[in-house]
């Protein structure tokens, strides 16, 4: 090719790749900022999805390869302790939270129907942003259980499973806060919270001996039911956004949480049958 088609040649697609960037830079514009909540944008992680990003690629390169090998030719650690802390710990801090966020609108002016998301400076609106902002912050604490996992060598409760939960759980978490940190978009926490309190009080109560698991050890598969009954509630309460007059600029968020509670319900349903259905057939 001569030098004169070359230059004619990236003459004609400078012009493209320019409107592509653009097309690019403005799409990313749209997202992060015209159609967000502008009062969230400069608290932590909330500017832009990097940071949340990057925290999920670091605990999935630890969870899939960095932590197996450190751990494999090192003897479990024990955590005991740790564990005590960090399950009490967690547990309590998803009491505050649900108290927090039941008490930002749910005792006074919001209802279980469909309650658009309106942005608004008044105290109440703006209290409960800050408790999805602090859901963000609890979630990406919770990503250590896995962490706990694998330094105990306790691969077998380190499944798809579990990792897809608490990865997933995140990403959701801050784009609600992102999108609509408040109205009926955070009702789905007030469940949540309450199955991780019972949750995370299992998991201390485990880490107190032979004599306390003997004990809870049949209780153990009502906690899985309770996260099924869990996401039942969340699907019936999110399904009203579908309503022609109900939040009709957010129907992709409800498309989003739907879709994701139905993916993570149907995995707990598939454990929940392996575990305990099959083996009372057996």
């Amino acid at each position: 090719m001569s030098a004169e088609k070359l230059e004619s040649q990236c003459e004609k697609n400078l012009p493209n790749l320019f409107l592509k960037n653009m097309e690019i830079m403005n799409t990313y514009h749209y997202l992060i900022d015209e159609i967000s909540d502008p009062r969230v944008s400069d608290w932590l992680f909330m500017s832009n999805p990097f940071g949340i990003i990057l925290i999920l690629l670091t605990y999935l390169s630890f969870v899939l390869y960095f932590g197996p090998r450190y751990m494999k030719n090192r003897k479990p650690y024990t955590l005991k302790k740790t564990m005590i802390c960090y399950n009490i710990s967690i547990a309590i801090a998803n009491l505050v939270s649900f108290y927090g966020i039941l008490t930002s609108g749910y005792t006074t002016h919001l209802s279980l129907g469909c309650e658009p998301f309106v942005i608004s400076n008044n105290p109440m609106s703006l209290r409960m942003a800050e408790w999805i902002w602090w859901m963000v912050i609890l979630k990406i604490i919770e990503l250590a259980d896995t962490v706990i996992f694998i330094a105990r060598k306790k691969y077998n409760q380190t499944s798809f499973l579990h990792v897809y939960h608490h990865t997933i759980t995140v990403s959701s978490v801050w784009i609600a806060c992102k999108y609509a940190p408040g109205g009926m978009w955070t009702f789905v926490f007030l469940p949540n919270c309450v199955v991780h309190v019972f949750m995370y009080t299992y998991y201390f109560c485990a880490c107190l001996g032979p004599k306390m698991q003997k004990i809870i050890t049949p209780w153990k598969k009502y906690m899985t039911l309770l996260q099924l009954i869990q996401f039942v509630i969340m699907m019936i309460h999110t399904f009203q956004a579908f309503l022609p007059s109900c939040e009709p600029t957010r129907k992709p968020l409800a498309c989003i949480y739907i879709s994701q509670i139905v993916i993570i319900a149907s995995m707990f349903l598939d454990f929940y049958r392996k575990s305990y259905l099959k083996k009372k057939i057996e």
